[in-house]
């Protein structure tokens, strides 16, 4: 293939779609979901290091309406039935510097471990890079939050800090983990398994 037809593909290649979910806008009916989610505390403290607690509706429905500037959110639906499973975030970038965090949820327990969440990452890592030319994404993640640990290693992330004891939990002491990933590591790593533009 020449460089003009390989450009063309790249260039219409839908990047927000994976074999199993897509990155989409918020809807309208997700506060309702978002707020279901909120109220199971295991999500809640994987999620975040503030206390867990419900939250309304209307806390989500807000805070679609009036996105903060410079955040990055998807909703993660699936290709099957279009039904929402988490969502993903690059936010707090800084572009001088071209580096970004990345958050990243699915809610419902019997939607993990299905791969939707690592397409989700890496749809969303490649926006990250190839849209926004980050150089760089960051996340932090509690210790004892194995089954994203491993994805997160999967990718490529690398841990690069430990805030010891930095989570109270349920009269435990937990770390909290620092991990970062360079946008030459991510290409490296994921050559091979880029999908193919349609």
């Amino acid at each position: 293939m020449d460089d003009s037809l390989q450009s063309d593909a790249a260039w219409a290649a839908d990047i927000f779609r994976g074999s199993l979910v897509r990155l989409t806008a918020p809807r309208p009916d997700d506060a309702e979901i978002l707020a279901r989610w909120s109220e199971d505390a295991g999500y809640r403290r994987r999620m975040d290091t503030d206390a867990a607690r419900p939250l309304p509706p209307q806390h989500f429905q807000d805070r679609d309406e009036e996105p903060e500037p410079g955040v990055f959110e998807f909703r993660v639906r699936t290709l099957q039935d279009e039904r929402l499973v988490g969502f993903t975030a690059v936010f707090g970038i800084e572009w001088p510097n071209r580096h970004g965090w990345f958050s990243m949820g699915i809610g419902d327990p019997e939607d993990r471990g299905h791969g939707y969440g690592e397409e989700a990452l890496r749809l969303t890592l490649r926006f990250a890079f190839h849209e926004l030319g980050l150089h760089r994404v960051s996340l932090d993640v509690i210790a004892p939050n194995r089954p994203a640990l491993e994805l997160y290693r999967k990718v490529g992330f690398q841990e690069e800090g430990r805030l010891r004891e930095r989570l109270l939990r349920g009269g435990g002491a937990f770390d909290l983990l620092y991990m970062g990933l360079l946008a030459r590591d991510w290409e490296s790593k994921s050559a091979p398994a880029r999908a193919e533009p349609s």
